[in-house]
């Protein structure tokens, strides 16, 4: 009986079939106390052998380990708050019931606070230079666009200039020196009829012959002129049309170019300039990501429970620099503690790799809680590990993890995580099968024996064995049901061992 709990009674038919099961081993117990009253009442001297009848009987195969209980459904509570190691401040007394949402444990800030203050200021720089990044860009495009429509006024007034050149201007000024020299042949013709009629004069003698020679240099003047109209007349057709008409394309074909020039360069520009701005706009955002990132690590310094629950702190019993404890140095993603529902309860149990392959999902156990004695408790296999427990690199034990659902666990037993118990696995049942105490069996070169008591002489005799629990052994050959076998087989195995090195 403990904390006022009190297993229920079976029915008289349950109980009688419960003990039929102990028929056998009830047996071995009577033959063994019969046997020894039977030698101390025969008074005979020599050494005393304290033997256990070979019976047949039904043989439980029990695989019984320490283990401790756990909760079914726990939540565990990690620390949340990046970087390398954060110290935790406070944290309430382990076993403290606590209501979803109230805070249980605190972390220091002051560095985070810290981070947070300098962050706000790059945020703030940050928002600056994207606002001046948006400003440059919208001046940007509108220099693009004026210096685009300068650069192409250019190309259209180079375009018409050369237009205006071929269509008209050279023709005005081919019409113009042809008048020019078409009025100095005509005053050259007047020039020369002057000169004849000075000279019809002077013959006649009406005019001294000064006159002739002043009608003669009029008329080598304005033939003069005639030539340099006629040269200049040829030069326009055959050199300044051709020279003016290639600069002017060639003005016009430099204005293109320049308006090319000026829509790649102006482009270009707007884009490093959109990229300024994408980039300080990006930038204004990760900076901004980066403040709310260090805001919520604050808020996640302060941990609240996420459910009602019962606080457990979480343990390494093979790291003591791990301890949960107000100013410990704690890691991201290490956990903290659990929430346990203590309604829901189940039972860990390492085992052996000798024997982990008896165990199965489905199989029943039978555990007895060390703080709740006299009142045993059933459970049913849940989950076997296919891999072995690592404890260490130096670990050569290699053990498997066993989970056990409780199938009763009572509500107000007060039963809490961690609390250790025997658990006792039932594999099989081997119906009608030779055993005998598992004392009776040993080793001796390498093969199983038994030592076989006939008369008043004990006989080493070797045995095939099979399966087996903390109490008896299967003896599939070997000695037959009624033989009587020592108890203390490993003992005389290594008298044996050692008379035989003498």
């Amino acid at each position: 009986m403990t904390d006022g709990l009190q297993p229920a009674s079976p029915s008289r038919p349950s109980r009688l079939l419960g003990l039929r099961r102990y028929w056998p081993l009830a047996a071995v117990a009577l033959a063994i106390a019969i046997g020894f009253w039977a030698f101390r009442r025969s008074g005979t001297s020599g050494p005393e052998v304290v033997t256990a009848s070979v019976v047949r009987g039904d043989l439980p195969v029990i695989v019984v380990e320490r283990g401790e209980l756990d909760s079914i459904k726990s939540i565990i509570v990690r620390c949340e708050v990046e970087g390398e190691r954060i110290k935790l401040v406070h944290i309430v007394p382990e076993g403290t019931h606590v209501s979803k949402g109230e805070e249980v444990a605190k972390f220091d800030t002051d560095e985070l606070r810290k981070q947070f203050e300098q962050q706000k200021v790059k945020w703030k720089a940050a928002q600056t230079k994207a606002a001046s990044a948006k400003g440059d860009l919208a001046v940007q495009r509108n220099k693009e666009q004026s210096e685009i429509d300068k650069a192409e006024l250019a190309r259209e007034i180079a375009d018409i200039t050369l237009d205006k050149y071929e269509k008209r201007e050279f023709q005005v000024e081919l019409d113009k020196r042809q008048g020019q020299l078409a009025l100095v042949q005509k005053e050259l013709k007047e020039a020369a009829d002057n000169l004849d009629f000075t000279k019809n004069l002077v013959k006649k003698g009406f005019l001294p012959m000064d006159q002739v020679r002043v009608q003669e240099l009029a008329v080598e003047n304005v033939k003069f002129k005639v030539s340099q109209g006629k040269a200049d007349l040829s030069m326009l057709e055959e050199f300044d049309k051709k020279l003016k008409v290639t600069e002017l394309k060639g003005k016009a074909r430099e204005a293109a170019r320049e308006l090319e020039r000026t829509k790649e360069s102006q482009k270009a520009a707007t884009a490093k300039a959109v990229s300024e701005s994408e980039a300080a706009e990006v930038t204004t955002e990760l900076e901004k990501q980066t403040l709310d990132r260090i805001q919520a690590q604050i808020e996640k310094c302060i941990i609240k429970a996420p459910q009602d629950g019962i606080v457990v702190y979480f343990k390494r019993y093979y790291d003591e620099s791990t301890r949960i404890q107000p100013g410990a140095m704690v890691f991201y993603q290490q956990p903290i503690f659990t929430l346990p529902d203590l309604d829901h309860m189940k039972v860990k149990v390492k085992i052996h790799e000798s024997v982990i392959k008896k165990i199965d999902i489905g199989q029943t156990a039978r555990l007895q809680v060390d703080a709740l004695r006299n009142f045993p408790l059933n459970a049913t296999v849940k989950t076997v590990g296919t891999l072995a427990q690592s404890e260490g690199w130096r670990q050569t034990v290699k053990e498997y993890l066993v989970e056990a659902d409780i199938t009763d666990l009572p509500t107000s037993a007060g039963l809490k995580p961690g609390m250790t118990a025997e658990v006792k696995i039932h594999v099989r049942t081997l119906p009608n099968t030779l055993m005998v105490p598992v004392q009776a069996v040993t080793e001796y070169e390498g093969k199983s024996v038994c030592y076989v008591k006939k008369g008043r002489s004990v006989d080493r005799v070797p045995v095939e064995v099979g399966d087996s629990n903390d109490q008896y052994i299967q003896i599939l050959e070997g000695v037959g049901e009624g033989d009587e076998v020592a108890l203390d087989a490993r003992s005389r195995a290594a008298a044996e061992v050692k008379a035989a090195k003498r």
